[in-house]
Formats: structure tokens, sequence, C-alpha cells
């Protein structure tokens, strides 16, 4: 019999998870007073002392009840023992449920919405434009299986186009449906599992995402697949457990041969997955090495154990990432991106020292002049949107002398930066806020591009078993729903759960693993993010909350 635990006591919190909260409470008082910013700059420093105190001190409260109470209840999974036998036929049903439910999206607008991008990579596709790494040309190729399938079965690129789209809509039907299979199988309360189905099948943004022709529907379910990995597959367990129970193991020849045949089977798994994040995303290989570094560090300090195969499997990823990077796409004649796609932050921190007020010398400013027009580039600068700046560089500047004197301006950031660090604290700010920040200034266009862009390919939208009523129908809902999303939802709001969730898990001292990944998606966006508030880049966190909820909320 496995012993129940009814005390229903409450249970106060102890001096080390009074201390752990503090940290969190610093972060909800700094996003919420930096994310408005412009308000906090026309009052007095009193009143925004005032402001810092008010806001901690209500995070901090807020915080330490949401710890208490959810302490108290009991989780989102019922006890270990009432975990559910997996059925195949229960898996196929919640994939071909998510599939039905993106169907009417495909069909309304097939054969899918080709935005600017896609329409570049095709073009890659069909040898109309040199390749580009770019946009990741691993997802190139991908595109290039599926849309070549579809134009010779078809003969037409609205053919090969649907082909794509249709074949992303499967994919991403079936990699939801396998984590809600997941949590059928952990025990997951009916309840919650209706939630977690309607948040992956109805909501319209997952729907509409699915028939967009990116690369972030992939992006998002390697992401899905390797966080779930990172804490689901210990790739170290029978290491540690050798240590003390070696002759335990001894006399289980078979029984150990399976246990490394598994562990082989996981290695190989999470190595694929680890791979498909670095080739997805050009932020992919930092998100991928950030979290393997934790985790290593994490295992060495918990365990006292070097995690050998972990290191292995990051090193092998490694090092086809390296091979992927060089020889081939050197042997294909792929084009790397150019210097200014990468410069984000550096060239915004600079720009709003040289034009809002910051100290720079003439021979700084010649610099920057030596790179684009200094006379021209106030009328580009924008603080949110580095785009306009980026284009105006490629077609009037000279970004080659960046990449032939990388020190020279390397120095040139860090000095500006040395002598004016509250120009550079803003333009991050300004840059980022969209991420990590509640209330934010623009529209935040949830679904990305819209519908089919003007193409060179002759691809238009063909409208399937739907009328033109019932589009004009679903256009009505469609620009609702984001309406509806823009008044109570956020990319900030979807980091302030995360850091929830982690301080969270910190309160009861279990591992916040699950969310570092996500947490190194965030950074790689506040340190190169060219939009400050695009939902596609944060989608991958967005589209985790029913897995991260079920570790962080969960008794199971």
């Amino acid at each position: 019999m496995i012993e129940m635990h009814t005390d229903n006591k409450l249970h106060m919190p102890g001096r080390r998870q009074l201390l752990q909260l503090i940290p969190f409470a610093l972060f909800y008082c700094g996003a919420a007073i930096l994310g408005q910013l412009e308000k906090a700059r026309t009052l007095g420093i009193l009143r925004n002392l005032g402001r810092i105190l008010l806001w901690f001190a209500g995070s901090y409260g807020v915080l330490l009840l949401l710890c208490v109470i959810l302490s108290q209840r009991k989780g989102t999974v019922t006890p270990r023992r009432r975990r559910r036998e997996g059925k195949w036929y229960v898996y196929v049903l919640f994939t071909a449920g998510c599939l039905l439910c993106y169907l009417p999206y495909f069909l309304m607008y097939f054969p899918g919405w080709l935005n600017n991008d896609a329409v570049w990579q095709i073009e890659q596709i069909l040898g109309w434009a040199p390749g580009s790494n770019h946009h990741p040309y691993f997802h190139t190729l991908i595109m290039k299986c599926f849309f070549m399938a579809g134009y010779r079965l078809s003969g037409t690129y609205t053919g090969g186009a649907a082909f794509y789209t249709f074949s992303q809509v499967l994919i991403m039907a079936m990699v939801f449906g396998f984590f809600l299979y997941w949590l059928y199988k952990r025990g997951t309360r009916i309840l919650w599992l209706i939630l977690a189905f309607a948040f992956y099948a109805v909501l319209p943004v997952n729907g509409l995402l699915t028939i967009c022709m990116g690369k972030d529907e992939f992006f998002t379910a390697a992401l899905l697949f390797f966080a779930w990995m990172t804490v689901e597959f210990d790739l170290d367990a029978l290491t540690e457990a050798g240590r003390g129970k070696r002759a335990e193991y001894a006399h289980e020849s078979r029984g150990r041969k399976k246990l490394n045949r598994r562990t082989i089977l996981r290695g190989m798994a999470y190595f694929a997955t680890g791979l498909l994040v670095c080739l997805l995303r050009s932020n992919g290989i930092f998100i991928f090495f950030g979290t393997v570094f934790i985790l290593i560090v994490s295992k060495k300090v918990k365990s006292g154990i070097f995690p050998a195969r972990t290191c292995v499997c990051g090193a092998a990823v490694l090092l086809c990432y390296m091979i992927w990077q060089g020889p081939v796409l050197h042997a294909l004649d792929v084009e790397p991106p150019d210097t200014i796609e990468g410069l984000t932050m550096p060239v915004q921190h600079i720009l709003c020292a040289y034009l809002k007020g910051g100290e720079l010398t003439e021979e700084e400013i010649g610099m920057i002049d030596q790179v684009a027009p200094a006379d021209q580039v106030g009328d580009y600068y924008n603080p949110w949107l580095f785009d306009i700046v980026k284009n105006f560089i490629r077609e009037e500047g000279n970004q080659q002398v960046i990449e032939d004197n990388k020190w020279a301006y390397f120095k040139l950031w860090l000095g500006v930066g040395l002598r004016n660090p509250f120009q550079y604290m803003v333009a991050e700010v300004r840059q980022t806020a969209g991420y990590w920040a509640y209330d934010v200034k623009d529209y935040e266009r949830v679904y990305g591009e819209y519908y089919m862009v003007d193409n060179p390919l002759g691809i238009t939208a063909q409208r399937k078993l739907f009328t033109y009523e019932n589009e004009l129908a679903m256009h009505d809902f469609l620009m609702g729903f984001q309406d509806l999303y823009n008044k109570v939802w956020s990319l900030g709001l979807n980091t302030w759960l995360m850091v929830f969730g982690i301080a969270y898990l910190v309160y009861h001292r279990r591992s916040v693993m699950i969310y570092v990944p996500f947490l190194m998606l965030l950074i790689t966006l506040l340190l190169a993010t060219p939009v400050y508030n695009e939902f596609r880049y944060a989608y991958g966190l967005f589209a985790a909350f029913p897995i991260l909820f079920a570790y962080s909320f969960s008794e199971g």
C-alpha cells in the first residue's frame, strides 16, 4: 500500500524559502519599472523610489502567497500509482483531434500562408536565387524535399507549397499529439487534459502557425522535444548507479544489455533533437550549449560525478554542427549571413548614444560614418526595430568595414558604452521590452505575416470547400481573437509565468532544468533580437506551457 498524505495543515515557509523568493521579486520589480521607462523618466527620484519599493513588496507578497497556496493543494496530476497505461490509439486520437482542428485553416487558406522569407527560400530551391544561410539552409533543404515532392505530383508551384504546408500541419499535429499523450500517461486529470487539448488544438495561434511556410514550427517542435528529453532522459543515470551498485549489476548481464541499449537510444534521440535545435534557428546553437553546460554543471555539483555521456553527446552535436556550418555549406555554395545581420544590439547601443545625447569623440563618430552616413542615420533609426537601419546600412553603407576591423569596432562599442551606460540601457530596454514587459507600446501581430504575399511564383490563395462568406467570417474571428489576445496576453506575460514556474520549483528545492532551454531562448533574444515584440521568436516558450506547468505544479 502506498502511504497517502492527508496532512491539511498550513505549512509556513522556512527562512530559506523566504530568501529564495527575493531575486524573483526583484525581477518583477525591474521588469515593471523598466517596461514603463518613458513614464519613469518624467517622475522624480522620490516617486520612482516609491514605485520600486511598492513593486518589490507587492511582487514578493504575491509570490509568497501563491507559493504557499499552491503548496497546499493537490496537483494537476494524480499520485504515481494512478498513472495511466499508454495505449497507441490514445495517441492517434489526440493527433487526429489536432489535425481536424488545423485542417479548416489549411483548406480556407490553401495552399497556406506564404511570407517573403518563404518566397526567398523557394527561389533558392528552384535555383532562382543563390543559396543563403540567412534563414537556416537546413530548413530550406527540408522545405525543398516537401515542396519538390508536391511539385512533381501536381506539376504546379501551388501544389508544391500545398504539399509542404500539409506535411507541416500533419507533423505538428503529431508533435502536439505526442505531448498530450504524455500528459495522459502521466496521469493528468481530465479537466487539465481537456484544457491542454484546447490549448494545442483549438487555440487559433497554433493552427494558423502550422500553415505558415516558415522555420518556426519545426524549430518549436525540436525545442519542445529537446526540453522534454533534457529532464526525461538521464544519459548518465547508469553511470551514477554503477558506482554504488556495481556488484548488484554484475550477474544481470541481460538486464544490463537492455539498459545499455536504452541508454544508447536515448543518447541518439537527445543528439538528434539537440542538432535540430542548432540547425533550425541561428540562435539554436546558443540555446543547446547553454542548456547542456548548465546540465553538466548541475549534475556534477549534485552527484559529484562527471556526466561523461552528456558531454559526449554535446561534443557530437558540436562536431556535426561545425561540419555543417563549414565544409558542407561551403560545398553547397551557400552564402553566410551578412555581417550586419548579427549586430542588432551593438549597433542600437551605439546609435542610441550618438543620437540621444551621449558622449562620443570625433574619431568615434568618424568610425560610425565609415559604416553608414552619420548625418543620415538618424532618419532611419528606430529604437524598437533594427531592420530599418540594417537595410539602410546594406543599401547606403559599408558593413565590410566592420568585418575587416572587428577588434576596432568592438573597442568602439565597449568604449562608448563605458562612458554612456544610461543610453545603452535605454537602447537595450527599447529593443527587447516586448519579451519581458507586460505592457508594450504596439499592437502585436500574433500570426506574423498574413495570408499570401505577392510572389513571382504565381502561387495564389485557392480556397477549398469553404465559401467566400466563410472566409470573411473567419477573418473577423481571427482578428477578434488577436484583439482579445492583445488585451489579456503578451510575450512579456509568457516570461512572467516562466519566472514564476522557476520560482515555485526553487521554493520546493526541485530541479529547474525543464525551464533552462526556454530561459536560454529568452537570453538570446535579449542579445540579438531585431524586433522588440515578435510573437514567432518566442513561440517556443508559449507552446511549452502545458509541459512546463505539468512539471511545475503537479504531484507526479
